[in-house]
């Protein structure tokens, strides 16, 4: 599944922008607290350190360690603040600086026994890594965790500390288990994290085609709870975004999303779709003369018609004011031609907005059918649909005309009121 760049980047931005601010306290407090403790008498520098680096050194070292980080998270918090986008390797570097605070606070603070609580810090800093962050971060956090520990325990070995590599590295492997076992399942909720987010993108564009899969998931938790939600709304959401309040049939946002997909379907296997433009004449005396209230219900009363005299598989829109869109799959001109004489006998007889208004509609039909080869013809066809309706209102409305090439120089032969180009 594609990843939607600029989306992620924002959404990271926007978890570093507050994850920052905790981060800046958190180091502050930590390196407060421990130069404190430092100056009182309270905790002394390990063996180790003062080894390593130096008395002097080792005073100060805590709080350099911790000042830097705090820069670095500032900078990264201004940057993120400015430009509202931040990348993986913005997200990484933040995790980078995590495991090496991590790793130096324990190192200055801690005897060489105790160097296994970085990776009991570690191992709760990569379970929100992966959360927030995703698997590429998480893995890279664990591999720097695993060498930061090794390095720690080569360091207290080499300066003669009662530590044994056969416990570090057991350790060590206690540690890749717990992590195996969390960012296995930080990643399954992930996967199916973003499986809904790409339906809810796609619900978004008012395709409501896919559903949540419930029985994928073996162990219910609340990542279900939200895809049985999504499964009892995609109905009504997609009454609500793809039709037509008034008329009924599918708004023109729903039509191009069925458009687009039948011509795709028509394409791979080379079947004909039929196109009619559909309008109501002389629609705006109806407004004018009976009211904008019976215009309504001429308009629904025109939806339902036309979903009457349409086949089932046919997809019946409201494309305009008073224009309608009928798009007929599998459908030939002769076929087409058919559905257009039925729609426009159907209007002839019907009168709409009883008992109040009575009012008599026909209607103007342009059809265009065509054997589809490339579902780039989408436009072509639409052209054709508006160009043989146009002919239709020319030659004197209540009628069909089906397109041909030369249209407007054709001469159109009477069969009753409809207009069938020769």
């Amino acid at each position: 599944m594609a990843t939607d760049r600029p989306r992620t980047d924002a959404a990271t931005a926007d978890i570093l922008l507050w994850q920052t601010g905790y981060r800046i306290v958190l180091a502050l407090l930590v390196g407060s607290a421990a130069v404190g403790l430092r100056l009182a008498g309270v905790l002394s520098p390990p063996e180790v350190v003062l080894e390593t680096v130096g008395p002097e050194l080792a005073d100060w070292l805590v709080a350099i360690v911790t000042a830097v980080y705090a820069l670095l998270a500032i900078g990264i918090r201004v940057y993120v603040r400015a430009t509202r986008r931040a990348g993986e390797p913005l997200s990484t570097l933040m995790v980078a600086a995590d495991i090496a605070l991590v790793f130096w606070l324990v190192f200055l603070l801690a005897e060489p026994p105790h160097y296994h609580r970085g990776l009991l810090v570690a191992l709760f800093s990569l379970q929100l890594t992966h959360v927030y962050f995703g698997r590429a971060p998480a893995l890279l956090m664990l591999v720097a965790t695993a060498a930061a520990y090794l390095l720690l325990m080569d360091i207290g070995v080499r300066h003669r500390a009662d530590i044994e590599w056969s416990d570090a590295l057991f350790t060590l492997a206690l540690f890749g288990v717990g992590a195996w076992l969390v960012t296995r399942v930080q990643t399954h909720l992930h996967e199916r994290l973003a499986n809904l987010v790409a339906m809810f993108e796609r619900a978004e564009e008012g395709d409501f085609s896919d559903s949540y899969d419930v029985a994928a998931d073996r162990r219910p938790d609340a990542i279900t709870a939200v895809g049985r939600a999504y499964n009892r709304m995609r109905g009504q959401l997609a009454t609500i975004v793809l039709t037509d309040p008034l008329s009924g049939c599918f708004n023109r946002r729903g039509f191009e999303q069925q458009y687009r997909r039948e011509l795709s379907r028509a394409a791979r296997a080379h079947t004909d779709v039929a196109l009619l433009a559909i309008d109501l004449d002389h629609f705006k005396q109806v407004n004018d003369t009976q009211g904008h209230l019976v215009g309504d219900q001429v308009i629904a009363e025109a939806g339902e018609l036309l979903r009457a005299s349409a086949r089932a598989q046919d997809v019946v829109a409201r494309t305009g004011g008073e224009e309608f869109t009928i798009l007929a799959p599998d459908t030939s001109l002769d076929g087409a031609q058919h559905l257009a004489l039925r729609i426009v006998e159907a209007f002839r007889r019907r009168t709409f907005a009883e008992p109040d208004g009575r009012v008599n509609v026909t209607v103007s039909i342009g059809v265009v059918a065509d054997n589809i080869r490339d579902d780039g013809i989408a436009e072509a066809l639409r052209a054709r649909a508006d160009e043989a309706l146009y002919a239709a209102k020319r030659s004197g409305r209540n009628r069909a005309v089906l397109w041909s090439r030369g249209l407007n120089a054709l001469r159109l032969k009477q069969s009753g009121d409809s207009a069938v180009v020769q």
